[in-house]
Order: structure tokens, then C-alpha cells, then sequence
């Protein structure tokens, strides 16, 4: 049985949307999906339309910024050993690329260390750190997404008389020494989330490379204005998609211009990987084209062996070697899905069979791969629609694992809120890495639960389903995609339209599709006009959908043969509305 939504209508501003209609001379539709957004005058909504570069805001707004900048410039000028230290997700691993690259072009002596995930833990741990200083000593340590919550550690490589830059985007969940070189809107910038704490990490380096390449510009350094920095958004991009962070202001600006970035990737290692992971490059890539099939496999080195390998591989200038390191990497996702596939079964029979009516999942089970849990944690949050955390067993009898969370609930609040229970946690209000000792798992379960339960109660998250507006069959046509193409790309916070349908039927049985038969094709109408449609995941709910229903759907383009045709995605059905 398909679980029931919400259907809302979002609510806009119809002068204002009448306005945009006439000022822009776009289509009402999308004008009012502009003003839902808050964009009610003709000039922000046109700026939001353009979204160029040129709107790029000051890097050393930043808190910090000027302090790293001339902290790592000054390494230059002394000619000082740098580590770089990242983590082993897409954010890390790109955002390693991106400052090793830049500092290799101003001629910087510099060594990177990206943790063994299942040697030594999540990011700046004591064991890569003492890994990286069995080598030798650096004068300057740079942690990129991680670092923030590394206190000991940084203690630490101070009584070596190292530097500590930390360029970070994840909330503190401790005191924080005062003196700390902390670049991260989250902890240091009020009113960070309207503003600046959109930002994941790699976003973060690349507000920090413009800072560095405007101060070495300042310093007449040649080496600044022969610097590609809008060449460094492909990176930018990969991750700014897979750590969904909000896809609204800068972040929405990179992505757009760094699709085109990937779409003609210059860089070697991109190239490569782009190669092995999309077929058909002659289409327009979409930000669902990089989370599905690109960082998976910049991902499955770090949850199955060694994430140094995609930092080798964006770093290579030989064809040849990133060819098979990219090679490598689709074997490991392949792996990874492989694992992943066996676990999310176990586990959605697990919710099903003790916990169907709970308003949270959490889940534990000693065998399970902790390199692949936090996708079957976002497989399940996505399926059910409540908040999950999905755990096993690590050394010293600990529980380790990633938490997913529905849109309308603050993951990391409701963590804070659990806190006596947990050895550590940390994330971001969508997702999270949480540890624990075993023997509190059913407590925390418990507790988790009741928060849920508590914030429930104050927001409808999970359940609504937001409709832009209501819509005829024939109304999707092509001068309508052409100005929806201007509201990509979209990701979070920034969601492809839904669109309503009232009174619509199939004009011929559904085709189900797929290994798993698990997807239909359909073609619908609403008694005047026929137009083409998929359903992807819904074959075993086609028995519920009614002879005449409402019908609530995306609207996209699709390509076949070289040509370009209208197609629309089945997003969810109900029994028809009287309204």
C-alpha cells in the first residue's frame, strides 16, 4: 500500500507573480514559481534567472578568510612544508584536489593525506595525523572538511610547533579553542544559514582560492592572474552535488556553470571518470546525472579501500594511468552497489517486520559494511520518509553509522538532543555520522524516537507534497521547458517543480519495465491532449491508481536518436479532488 501525501498548492504572491508575467514575459506558471521563492520584483528575479558569475560575493566576507589567506601565502614566502589533510567522501577528496593544485601552481611545497577509513576513522583522527608526521615534520597543517571537532589532535600537532588552518563546514559539537584559524561559516558567521553556511567544503576552497588569487593578484604575482579558477568548478560542482547542500545563491551559480565545466571537462582525471560513468556526454548533464552515477564512484574507493585513489586520479596529467584509475573506481562502485543492494534489503525487512509504525528508523547489525551504510540509510529515509540511522559493529564493541533525515527536520538538533547517549556525532542537518557505544543502541533508539516524534508534532515533515501549480497536459510544450530550463539547476532547496493534473487517465494500459519490473511507461491525457510519462519505482502501486485520478508530475526533456521531445515523471496519484 502507497503511503498517503499532502498535497499543498505552494503559496505565492499572485500580484507580484501577475507583474513578473508581464515584466519578463515568461510564462504564469513559471512566474508564480518564481514568486513562491521570494523573488517578487523583475530585477532579483531576473538576476536569479541569469545567475552569472560576475554575482560571485567577496571571499573575505568570509570569517577568517583575510587570517588563512595570508596564513598559507606567508608559507609560500618562507618556502615552508604544507600537509594538506582531507577527508574520504566527495568533499573531502575534491577539496583536497582543489588546494594541492593551488598550491602546486604557486610552486608550494605540499603533501596531502586522506585518512584509511577503516584504520583511522573519520578525518583529522591521531592516527593519520601520526601517520602523516612519521614521514616529517610539516610548518603548516590545512584540514578541508574536517578539523572543526578535531581539538586534541590540533592541540597536538602545536606542541610540534605546527600551523593549524582548518577550512570546514561542519557544526562544532564542542568548545572550540579561541585562537583557532577556523574558516566555517557554520561556527563563525551569524546568520550563516541564509548566507554563507550553504556552502560545503569544496565550496569553501573555492572562496578560498579566490581570496589567494585576488591577494596574489594585489602582490603582483603573475602566478595569480594565470591561475583557471573558474577551470577548478568541475570539483566544485561533484561535490556541492553530493553533500546536497542547499543548491540556492553561490552554490546554485557554480553548479550552472559547472555542469558546462564537466560537460567539456578539461581536466585529465575528469575526463576520465566522466568517460566511465555517463554514455551519453552529447545530452545536457544534470546535477541527477553527477549524484547517480559520478560521485558513486569517487565515493567507493573511501567506503571500500583507499580514497588517496581519486586524489591520484583528478591530480594525474597521464591519460593512460587516470584511465585505469577510473577504471578502478566503477569496479569498486560496482562492488559497493553489490553490498549496498544486500544490505538495504536486510534492512528494509528489518523495518518492516519489528518497527513498521515507528516515526524513525534506526537500525544495528554487527556484519553490516560501515563503508556503504549511509547510502542505505538514504535509500531507506527516502522509501519510508522518516528519519534513519543505520549502524555496525567497529573495534572496542562501538556502534558506527550515518543518520539521513526528511526535509522539514534538522538531523543534527535532534541528535543534540540524544547526546548522553552517543560517543560522537557530527554533520549536517540532513545527514550525519554518529558513534555510540553498543550497549546504548536501544536507548538511543528509543530516545531518538521521541524526539522525532516531538518534532513531528510541530512540523508535517516528510508528508507534504508541494504542488507549483495546477496544470493541462497541454500546457507542456517547449516554450514552457525553455523557460523552466532558466530555474536549473536543481538540487536542494531549490526542487524541481511538481506540477497537478486534475481528472487524468491512462490512454492505454502502463508498460512495467525494468530488471525488477519495478518501473511503467504510460502515455496520459486529460481528454484533449495525449503526452509520454515514466514512473520509476511505482509498478507495484499501478493496481491502486484509480481509472481517473490526479495526477502529480515533473516535466522534462527527453532525448532520443539526436532529437529532443517533452516527457513527464509520475510522481505521485490520488483518488480526484473536487477543488
Amino acid at each position: 500500500m502507497k503511503k498517503q501525501l499532502h498535497w499543498k498548492e505552494t503559496a505565492c504572491d499572485e500580484e507580484a507573480a501577475n507583474r513578473l508575467h508581464r515584466l519578463l514575459r515568461i510564462p504564469l506558471v513559471v512566474a508564480k514559481i518564481l514568486s513562491s521563492k521570494g523573488l517578487r520584483d523583475a530585477q532579483t528575479a531576473r538576476l536569479f534567472i541569469e545567475s552569472r558569475l560576475t554575482q560571485l560575493d567577496d571571499p573575505f566576507k568570509i570569517v577568517n578568510m583575510h587570517e588563512a589567506v595570508a596564513r598559507v601565502w606567508q608559507a609560500m614566502l618562507r618556502r615552508e612544508k604544507v600537509f594538506v589533510f582531507g577527508d574520504y567522501d566527495a568533499d573531502g577528496i575534491t577539496s583536497t584536489v582543489l588546494m594541492v593544485h593551488l598550491l602546486c601552481h604557486f610552486d608550494i611545497d605540499v603533501k596531502y593525506f586522506v585518512p584509511r577509513r577503516f584504520e583511522e576513522g573519520y578525518g583529522l583522527s591521531r592516527n593519520v595525523v601520526e601517520r602523516a608526521y612519521s614521514e616529517s615534520k610539516p610548518d603548516l597543517v590545512i584540514a578541508l572538511d574536517c578539523g572543526t571537532n578535531s581539538t586534541e589532535e590540533i592541540e597536538w600537532m602545536r606542541t610540534q610547533q605546527t600551523d593549524v588552518v582548518i577550512i570546514d563546514h561542519h557544526r562544532a559539537n564542542r568548545t572550540l579553542a579561541q585562537d583557532l584559524l577556523l574558516v566555517n561559516p557554520n561556527v563563525t558567521q551569524e546568520n550563516c544559514r541564509s548566507t554563507l553556511g550553504i556552502f560545503c567544503t569544496a565550496g569553501l576552497m573555492f572562496k578560498f582560492s579566490h581570496g589567494f588569487l585576488k591577494h596574489g593578484r594585489q602582490c603582483r604575482d603573475p602566478r595569480a592572474a594565470s591561475y583557471n579558477l573558474k577551470g577548478q568548478l568541475d570539483l566544485v560542482t561533484l561535490a556541492t552535488i553530493a553533500d546536497v547542500v542547499p543548491l540556492v545563491g553561490e552554490n546554485r551559480i557554480f553548479v550552472k556553470y559547472g555542469l558546462t565545466e564537466l560537460q567539456h571537462p578539461k581536466r585529465i582525471g575528469t575526463q576520465a571518470i566522466m568517460r566511465q560513468a555517463i554514455t551519453e556526454m552529447e545530452q545536457p548533464l544534470m546535477p541527477s546525472d553527477i549524484s547517480f552515477k559520478v560521485c558513486p564512484r569517487i565515493n567507493a574507493s573511501g567506503r571500500i579501500a583507499d580514497a588517496s585513489l581519486p586524489v591520484e586520479m583528478f591530480l594525474s596529467n597521464d591519460a593512460e594511468a587516470a584511465d585505469r584509475m577510473a577504471m578502478e573506481l566503477s569496479r569498486m562502485n560496482a562492488e559497493r552497489q553489490r553490498i549496498e543492494s544486500e544490505i538495504t534489503r536486510e534492512a528494509s525487512q528489518m523495518v518492516e517486520t519489528h518497527y513498521p509504525e515507528c516515526k524513525s528508523i534506526v537500525l544495528f547489525n554487527d556484519n553490516w559494511h560501515t563503508g556503504v551504510i549511509g547510502i542505505v540509510a538514504g535509500k531507506l529515509m527516502q522509501r519510508y520518509r522518516k528519519p534513519c540511522v543505520v549502524l555496525s559493529r567497529e573495534e572496542n564493541d562501538m556502534a558506527k553509522g550515518s543518520g539521513r533525515c526528511v526535509s522539514g527536520l534538522n538531523l543534527v538538533d535532534l541528535l543534540s538532543k540524544c547526546s548522553h547517549l552517543l560517543g560522537s556525532w557530527g554533520g549536517h542537518p540532513q545527514a550525519a555520522g554518529i558513534g555510540m557505544p553498543r550497549e546504548n543502541v536501544d536507548r538511543f533508539r528509543d530516545a531518538f524516537e521521541v524526539r522525532v516524534s516531538e518534532a513531528l508534532q510541530i512540523v508535517n515533515a516528510g508528508n507534504d507534497l508541494e504542488i507549483a501549480a495546477w496544470v493541462n497536459v497541454a500546457d507542456m510544450h517547449e516554450t514552457l521547458m525553455r523557460h523552466l530550463r532558466q530555474l536549473e539547476p536543481y538540487g536542494q532547496e531549490n526542487q524541481q517543480p511538481i506540477f497537478g493534473i486534475r481528472a487524468a487517465s491512462f490512454a492505454a494500459p502502463p508498460h512495467i519495465f525494468g530488471n525488477n519490473q519495478q518501473h511503467f511507461n504510460f502515455t496520459l491525457t486529460d481528454g484533449r491532449r495525449n503526452i509520454h510519462g515514466v514512473a520509476w519505482h511505482m509498478a507495484e502501486y499501478l493496481s491502486e491508481i484509480p481509472k481517473t485520478f490526479d495526477a502529480a508530475i515533473r516535466v522534462n526533456n527527453s532525448y532520443w536518436n539526436g532529437n529532443r521531445g517533452i516527457q513527464v515523471e509520475l510522481v505521485d496519484f490520488r483518488t480526484v479532488s473536487k477543488s
